[in-house]
């Protein structure tokens, strides 16, 4: 894992990666659905990172209580990202069906956020063949956003199968494709998918 220097600190290049990603998210969003991003997202991603850091202190209390500035550098690892996952589902849930008409914002996010974090976190490991698929990728998918996604005979669930699948491939030519990572962008394609095809049979979606 390598480090970005950022004034006197040195930070993780994949927390780096993770806010770049998001910022790029909510300007190529709303770029690509000509709409302004909701504040779900970064709520969404605020949440996350909160739950994540602090839930050091419940998978490692004792260790938190003897030191308790160790919370500035470690965080709850894989059971803190779990459960930082499922509370960022449960407040998608309430945000959605309080408000319907988001639901076509998250099921593309997703994918944009997953493509752009794999390009930044690329570029800063200098593994410069695979930053530039996932480059080329992003871009093939914020045009077909932006021009597929009106139109009748383009079927969304089938577009985003296809770029979702196109991801995966780049994913696994160079790291295993087993992975808590790919897990969880899976799931949360599904979840999103599920809501939006919901509320666009109900027709509270045009």
């Amino acid at each position: 894992m390598s480090y970005v220097p950022i004034f006197h600190l040195t930070i993780p290049s994949i927390w780096v990666s993770v806010l770049i990603a998001a910022a790029l998210t909510s300007f190529l969003l709303r770029f690509a659905l000509k709409e302004k991003t909701g504040d779900w997202l970064w709520n969404a991603v605020s949440l996350y990172i909160l739950i994540w850091k602090l839930s050091y202190i419940l998978f490692n209390f004792e260790n938190f209580l003897e030191m308790p500035l160790s919370i500035l550098y470690f965080n709850g690892g894989l059971y803190g990202h779990l459960l930082g996952i499922v509370l960022v589902i449960v407040y998608l849930t309430v945000t959605l069906i309080k408000q319907p008409k988001l639901a076509n914002q998250p099921v593309f996010a997703w994918l944009l956020f997953f493509v752009s974090y794999q390009a930044v976190l690329q570029i800063f490991e200098n593994n410069v063949l695979e930053a530039i698929f996932h480059s080329l990728l992003l871009i093939v998918s914020i045009l077909a956003i932006r021009y597929l996604v009106k139109r009748a005979d383009v079927p969304t669930d089938l577009l985003l199968a296809a770029l979702f699948t196109l991801e995966l491939l780049i994913v696994s030519v160079f790291a295993p494709l087993i992975s808590w990572q790919i897990a969880t962008l899976v799931t949360l394609a599904v979840i999103t998918t599920f809501f939006y095809n919901r509320f666009t049979q109900k027709g509270q979606i045009v």
